[in-house]
């Protein structure tokens, strides 16, 4: 059978939340196998109440099974779920008190919005007074109340989401779970909701889980974000930590994008390095943990971390224009820095200045020693 390795995730102290209303998630060693595969391989997470986290990935990385878990659909293989501190793996999902939002919403299309929010209340057998009063709450909190004798069929995209977002908190969740809820909404409508459930949930102090493959996504709308692939964590932590100072070489690949060099080290000056990159140009690059040297490095820098300059200095690297792309509020370049290298660069467009043409000459500066990584690559 696979052995189950597990890679050193950066995981961020959990911020302090204040919540009377959401619940914390404790996983501990979770690993589940779907016969010889590991799917999951020692997942820890630690969230607290009313925190928002995203789960983020490609497809195939575990994400939604994991998910699965969490809700009481799937029993693990091994390891410790705790919400609130109790124990849950030997509950049903229903008796974990999860509220879900499946990606096609899952209402029950012959069911006015009215009775789909009120069935969970129904399901709990509480009184008519008591359901009616909760529906009118959430028709209210929802902004659907004019709809409320309408049918799935006649709603739009976002109304429906509304729906499954009103009947999942009527039942007052522990914990809110979100399955791609947003990817068959068109993009315009997409934001909208994603600031409308946000707010719903911040409001309600709920403590929720959402999975997703959209980076913009996951970085707009969490508190934290547990980056994974190949059933592993790689980083869990802050969107602007994980943008800004990416754990691993998988995290600054995948979250945004980014130039990745070859690059040799050179020497070192307390707690910056110098690296050669393609082109003979030579960086000074600040790390937050001892690199051991390797001949095999990757630097990897983000289009924006990279400055533009007409005349060189001890720092740049000589380059040369290959295309320009103007992309309203930004310039995006794509340049030569050796014949067989190619970077991106990004630059804030300033109104009346003029674009570099191809074929420039230019002169690359990192914006500072701390706005790029180091990786074996082998990593």
């Amino acid at each position: 059978m696979e052995s189950v390795e597990q890679i050193r995730p950066v995981i961020a102290p959990a911020p302090v939340m204040k919540s009377d209303l959401g619940t914390s998630l404790v996983l501990e060693q979770i690993v589940h196998r779907f016969g010889e595969m590991v799917a999951l391989k020692n997942i820890n997470l630690n969230i607290q109440p009313g925190e928002f986290v995203s789960l983020l990935g490609p497809s195939g990385c575990g994400k939604t099974t994991l998910l699965r878990i969490i809700s009481g659909f799937l029993k693990p293989s091994s390891g410790k779920i705790l919400l609130d501190g109790q124990a849950v793996e030997s509950l049903s999902a229903s008796q974990r008190g999860v509220g879900i939002v499946f990606q096609n919403y899952a209402l029950f299309p012959h069911m006015s919005v009215w009775d789909n929010i009120a069935y969970g209340l129904r399901a709990k057998r509480l009184p008519n007074a008591k359901v009616n009063s909760k529906v009118g709450e959430m028709l209210e909190l929802v902004q659907l109340g004019h709809l409320a004798k309408r049918y799935p069929s006649e709603l739009s995209g976002g109304q429906q989401q509304r729906v499954a977002i009103a009947r999942a908190l009527a039942v007052e969740p522990k914990l809110m779970l979100l399955d791609e809820p947003f990817s068959a909404l068109d993009k315009n409508l997409r934001l909208d909701m994603q600031i409308e459930i946000r707010r719903l949930l911040s409001e309600q102090g709920v403590t929720a889980i959402l999975v997703t493959h959209d980076q913009e996504e996951a970085m707009s709308m969490s508190d934290r974000i547990a980056v994974m692939s190949q059933g592993e964590i790689h980083q869990f932590d802050t969107p602007s930590q994980i943008y800004d100072q990416p754990a691993t070489l998988f995290v600054s690949t995948f979250v945004g994008t980014c130039n990745l060099l070859p690059a040799k080290l050179m020497g070192r000056d307390m707690s910056e390095y110098l690296v050669q990159v393609p082109g003979g140009g030579r960086f000074r690059v600040a790390s937050p943990t001892p690199i051991q040297p390797d001949d095999n490095m990757l630097l990897a820098v983000r289009p924006e971390n990279l400055r533009i300059q007409t005349q060189p200095s001890s720092h740049s690297l000589p380059s040369t224009v290959e295309m320009c792309l103007p992309l309203g509020a930004v310039t995006a370049y794509e340049v030569q820095i050796s014949p067989d290298t190619k970077v991106k660069v990004t630059q804030p467009r300033i109104p009346g200045t003029r674009l570099l043409e191809k074929g420039q000459q230019i002169y690359l500066e990192l914006a500072s020693p701390h706005a790029c990584s180091l990786f074996p690559a082998t990593s």
